[in-house]
């Protein structure tokens, strides 16, 4: 009897342990699914951003702008990639993303044309994607988009060039026509001069928007037209390549205007070598596409595209830019 009281006992106690230890282990599994939805228990969001280059602070704003929303404020993660110019490697990232099942999905795009693809896979997945900077032909495949005002930013520059040089100049233009953003800042231009016979476009040529492309671009410009005496280069980093192009060749009659805002440029104006650029606001572009995507998950009303106005930076105004 003694013996069989100490079984029962003992079995009694191993069934408490068990229990408890059974309680335990579903406490702690709580703890680490909690953990992984973020402290108030809520699902964290995961976005992805594809940018066409990020050798370009501007994309660099883009990315600190976007991460102040996105990551500092609401506590998401931001996948982020560089496509280095490569439409095929961005369509190739952009489906990467969509098997991710991500939430959403930020592109700025190497071509305009080019990444319907990658808009009808995302549209197929039913995943929300935000154009960033340049419009793609496609807007019916898309969620939304931010921008600068392009066509603004190249009105304002060839405003500032008919005004500085009476309405007489011999101007080359370092393009990139198969992005839409630069189409829109062209036609501002065209837009902004049309009215001033004497601005004649002796000189143009596509680059990739970047400071290597434009260089030998600018330095066939100077040898096969010699009476250039402006320069229209649709980014800050074209112009940074045709100021090296131009220096190097002795050239100091030639008046250089850019788009942008760098503080790079902004610095080359301070220095007299650029007479100045057509400003952008990445970093305020950046944190409005990142307010808009939450707008777009909570189904909550918001406007499909979002202009962010330009302004002509030049010595007159330079100290307000300045970091």
């Amino acid at each position: 009897m003694k013996t069989g009281k100490g079984i029962k006992s003992l079995t009694l106690v191993l069934a408490m342990v068990l229990t408890m230890a059974t309680v335990s282990a579903c406490g702690g599994n709580t703890q680490n699914t909690a953990d992984s939805a973020g402290s108030n228990g809520t699902k964290k969001h995961v976005f992805a951003a594809s940018y066409f280059t990020l050798n370009n602070p501007h994309f660099i704003d883009w990315s600190k702008g976007l991460k102040s929303e996105i990551v500092d404020k609401h506590g998401d993660k931001l996948i982020e990639v560089d496509a280095q110019l490569d439409i095929n490697k961005q369509i190739s990232d952009v489906e990467d993303f969509i098997q991710q099942k991500v939430d959403a999905i930020f592109i700025a795009p190497v071509d305009s044309k080019g990444i319907k693809t990658a808009l009808i896979s995302a549209q197929k997945a039913n995943i929300p994607v935000i154009i960033m900077d340049v419009p793609p032909q496609d807007i019916e495949l898309i969620t939304a988009l931010v921008t600068t005002d392009n066509f603004m930013a190249g009105k304002v520059l060839g405003e500032a060039m008919v005004k500085n040089t009476d309405g007489k100049a011999n101007v080359a233009i370092i393009d990139w026509s198969v992005v839409q953003a630069v189409v829109d800042r062209t036609d501002g231009f065209s837009a902004a001069v049309k009215d001033a016979p004497g601005i004649k476009v002796v000189a143009r040529q596509d680059g990739k928007a970047s400071t290597e492309s434009a260089l030998p671009i600018m330095e066939n410009f100077l040898q096969s037209n010699p009476e250039i005496n402006t320069v229209f280069t649709i980014n800050d980093p074209s112009a940074v390549g045709a100021l090296a192009a131009i220096e190097a060749a002795k050239r100091t009659d030639i008046k250089i205007y850019s788009i942008d805002g760098s503080q790079d440029v902004l610095k080359l104006i301070q220095d007299k070598k650029i007479v100045g650029t057509s400003a952008q606001f990445p970093v305020k572009m950046g944190e409005v596409a990142g307010a808009l995507v939450y707008k777009i998950l909570n189904k909550e009303s918001f406007e499909k595209w979002v202009k962010v106005e330009s302004v002509f930076v030049d010595e007159s105004n330079l100290q307000q830019y300045l970091k």
